[in-house]
């Protein structure tokens, strides 16, 4: 009797996807293409909402509160497996192939195989309320004035720095809210900030930093015009020094954050808080109208500080959730966002995301340690 023979169709498969698993890569750089954007889309995003949560809550007189994002570590486990096998019993044996033979079996007694996978995606994100030290260092502390300057040097718009985060240079103060309302900014800072902007687009405002000695800060300090300004410098100069009361014979002066100088080689700066920042946007939320005549909420500002660079209303309210929004809350039963074409108001909460890094570090938090498992 002759004996046939066959290949297997099922053990083929197995085989070949016993070979595919083996030759599956790492999923790590792959998942880094996507989660190292996705997640700072998403930090992004969690802060801006923060931001404007806090400013609504300032209208409704309700403390304001920060949670700061510790650690993220994302962690993924992929495990796949395959077996086969088979049996023959010591009686079986050779089989004719006939149309009645098992097209599985065939010559087998018995064959078994199986394939297996599991993914496992668990992400371990930190969570750490902003409280004590860190939140009076980091809201209610002015900004610093060498934190500030460096901003100024590196091209930000002296205009959009002065209005928003300075409160007074030379004793010259910015607009402000007080406990009984509002202060107007005197006429000298505006003018003085309005120079300053144009010196800088004519490249002719710089800040340089004299080195320290034995790991001690450097001084600060402003060059206004250099030493052969044009004529249109010069006389942009000259009413700076005037408004300022300068000494007209040096054209740097040294930068302190002292509250009045020591001399007229000196520009005294101080600088607003981030919490005072946020009450100045917060005074133009529009709050709903049944909200502040039942004294739930604040009225609005008339003149609050940061006019030249902000819309009246920079924070619109409704009942219903905006289509189209650069951030957007649901607080107190309405939504209240910043619409995504207002450019001035998104300037604003991206400086104001950025003051955040702008701050002084004293001293160095530890994040929280994690043990994360060998997998």
């Amino acid at each position: 009797m002759k004996m046939v023979s066959r290949g297997n169709p099922a053990l083929f498969a197995l085989l070949a996807a016993l070979s595919v698993l083996a030759g599956c890569s790492s999923i790590g750089p792959g998942r880094m293409l996507t989660d190292r954007t996705d997640y700072n889309a998403s930090f992004t995003e969690s802060w801006k909402r923060q931001i404007l949560m806090n400013i609504v809550k300032i209208r409704y007189a309700e403390p304001i509160f920060f949670m700061e994002v510790g650690d993220i570590v994302a962690g993924y486990t992929v495990e796949s497996g395959g077996n086969a096998g088979f049996s023959r019993s010591f009686y079986d044996g050779p089989t004719q192939i006939t149309t009645n033979n098992n097209p599985v079996l065939g010559n087998f007694g018995r064959l078994e195989f199986g394939l297996s996978a599991r993914y496992t995606d668990r992400p371990t994100i930190t969570y750490k309320p902003m409280t004590g030290t860190p939140f009076r260092r980091g809201v209610m502390s002015a900004l610093p004035v060498r934190n500030v300057m460096a901003g100024l040097d590196t091209g930000m718009s002296a205009q959009f720095l002065f209005n928003l985060g300075i409160r007074s240079v030379n004793g010259l103060r910015n607009a402000s809210l007080t406990a009984t309302g509002t202060a107007s900014a005197h006429e000298g800072f505006r003018r003085a900030v309005e120079i300053l902007a144009l010196l800088q687009t004519e490249n002719a405002l710089r800040v340089r930093v004299e080195p320290g000695q034995g790991g001690a800060e450097g001084r600060l300090y402003l060059v206004l015009g250099g030493r052969k300004p044009s004529q249109e410098v010069a006389a942009l100069v000259s009413e700076l020094r005037t408004i300022l009361d300068l000494d007209p014979a040096v054209h740097e002066y040294e930068v302190t954050g002292e509250p009045e100088v020591q001399n007229r080689r000196q520009i005294a700066i101080q600088a607003f808080s981030l919490m005072q920042i946020m009450a100045a946007v917060a005074a133009r939320a529009d709050i709903p109208v049944e909200d502040i005549a039942t004294q739930r909420a604040l009225p609005a500002a008339a003149d609050a500080p940061g006019a030249a660079v902000m819309n009246p209303v920079t924070v619109k309210s409704g009942m219903a959730k905006p289509f189209d929004a650069f951030a957007a809350i649901h607080y107190r039963g309405h939504w209240f966002w910043v619409d995504d074409h207002d450019l001035s108001t998104k300037r604003v909460f991206s400086f104001l995301m950025l003051a955040f890094t702008l701050m002084e570090e004293k001293g160095i938090s530890l994040p929280p340690q994690l043990t994360i498992p060998v997998q």
